[in-house]
Order: structure tokens, then sequence, then C-alpha cells
């Protein structure tokens, strides 16, 4: 094994023919149209990136000079399926890589977002009541509710 890992290294370099890299286009663009709205980002250079490094390590095991479109395809397979486990939103069930890139939803995000875009709101229409003696906890939930 090693023999063959010492081999592979030292004389196979796949090259990357125009219609296979035509290929990398087509399944990164449906990569980012995996999200459900535009502000979604479901896949990066980054997943371009590795989708090529992938389909050139997937290659260099079969000792091919080339990289073929079953090579592509295996690795657009390894990238999804490691999207789908890493990357999925539990809450809408769809991928989305701000989990992977901040560890938060973007749904969490928004969601987070809008109570404090509330919780502003009612610190401006209340103002005399919460500048003045304060606003206790429980009086806010009222607001909020």
């Amino acid at each position: 094994m090693a023999k063959y890992i010492s081999y592979a290294r030292k004389y196979v370099n796949p090259s990357i023919p125009d219609h296979v890299s035509t290929m990398f286009v087509d399944e990164y663009q449906k990569m980012r149209s995996m999200g459900i709205n535009k502000k979604t980002i479901t896949a990066t250079p980054r997943q371009l990136e590795s989708l090529i490094r992938i389909s050139e390590a997937i290659a260099k095991m079969r000792l091919s000079h080339a990289v073929e479109p079953k090579d592509v395809e295996e690795a657009v397979r390894l990238i999804r399926t490691a999207m789908q486990q890493s990357a999925t939103d539990p809450k809408t069930g769809a991928i989305d890589m701000d989990i992977i890139t901040t560890g938060i939803s973007a749904t969490s995000t928004e969601r987070v977002k809008v109570i404090c875009d509330y919780v502003k709101k009612v610190q401006r229409d209340f103002a005399e009541k919460v500048m003045g003696p304060g606003l206790k906890y429980g009086n806010l939930l009222d607001f909020l509710q």
C-alpha cells in the first residue's frame, strides 16, 4: 500500500479536460441554488475548490492522468453528503452554510434580529416608562405579548 501511494504521489498528476471543467461549473451552480431563498448561501468558492481537489484525488487513486466525469460525480456525492450532515438547519431542514461559518443558522439569526427590533420599538414607544422608573422583566414580557 505504501508503494502504491508513493507511486501515485510521484508519477500521477491528473489534468482537468475542458468538458470536465464545465461539469465543475454546473455542479457548483446546482449547489448554490440549493438554498431556499437568496439570503441562504449553500455553497461558497471553498466548496468549488474542494470539489476540484476531491475529483483530482479520486483520479489519482485510480492512477489516471485525467479527471473523468465519474470522478466529479463521486466528489459531488461526497460533498453533498458532508453538507447534509453538517449544515442542515434542524428547524427548516434546508442546507444553511451559516451553521458551519458562525455556528448559528440564518433563520435563528433572523428571528433574534426581529425580537431585538421589537424590543427596541417597545423601548421607543414607551420611553417614559422605560427611562423613568425602569421596566421590569414582567412588564416587558407583557408588552411583547
